[in-house]
């Protein structure tokens, strides 16, 4: 009887040290990246974020994103803060989801030209 209930604790230990790699994965999965894209309509330098209204899933929807130090900005001057004055230019945001709060890492101004 003592093998058999030795034989289980190991079976159990053994699974468990098999599983908790697996678990953890899971849950220290990095965060993906989005993209929205549609017509800037505000820059708040103060609170730091900007404003895009666009469509998602067809429908017209108004996002805002917070941007820091280490957003990219491509295209204009390559500034966040050049984007002030520019409401209606077209953009193209890549975003991750942190804590609850769009976060810009990439802002890209989008040429009709193209």
């Amino acid at each position: 009887m003592k093998t058999k209930a030795a034989l289980i604790a190991v079976g159990v230990a053994v699974l468990l040290v098999a599983i908790s790699p697996v678990a953890n994965s899971q849950v220290a999965a990095p965060t993906s990246e989005k993209t929205f894209e549609g017509q800037l309509t505000k820059v708040d330098t103060t609170t730091k974020t900007i404003s895009v209204k666009g469509t998602e899933d067809q429908q017209p929807r108004e996002m805002s994103f917070a941007y820091d130090d280490a957003t990219q900005v491509v295209g204009g001057d390559k500034t966040v803060q050049g984007l002030t004055g520019k409401t209606g230019s077209d953009l193209k945001i890549t975003y991750k989801i942190d804590k609850g709060t769009n976060q810009a890492t990439k802002i890209e101004m989008i040429d009709k030209d193209k």
